[in-house]
């Protein structure tokens, strides 16, 4: 999972910032760039996401609209799962990623940890 081009990320951005699909034109109005890319510079990028799977394109009349299928918290999941694959000792890499979190993050991890955990128990006790 590549990591997006400046122009995608942006463009990513206002797909999920949005939650709907847009227009071409809507993007572009919504990127709030300057200089402002070309039209076909925004449309050209809007299909190479589409071809890599992380827009949707649809019909609307003669234009299309396109919209994420994916969510940010998807992608950078996706992101975190590829560093850590590198990683000689995944333990140790998380471990330095928690220890850089403010308070309030890391307590929040530790609650979401916790209900997996139960919610995982939980699972294995229905499978029973």
């Amino acid at each position: 999972m590549p990591q997006f081009g400046d122009l995608e990320a942006a463009i990513m951005d206002v797909a999920w910032a949005e939650g709907k699909p847009l227009r071409v034109r809507e993007v572009l109005e919504r990127l709030g760039r300057e200089p402002e890319p070309a039209y076909n510079t925004v449309h050209t990028v809007t299909e190479v996401l589409y071809r890599k799977g992380w827009l949707s394109k649809e019909k609307d009349g003669r234009a299309f609209r396109y919209g994420a299928t994916a969510s940010r918290e998807q992608y950078v999941a996706g992101l975190m799962g590829e560093v850590l694959a590198v990683a000689d000792d995944r333990a140790a890499a998380v471990v330095n990623l928690v220890e850089t979190m403010e308070p309030d993050e890391a307590a929040e991890l530790r609650r979401l940890l916790a209900a997996a955990r139960d919610g995982g128990a939980q699972s294995e006790e229905r499978d029973r």
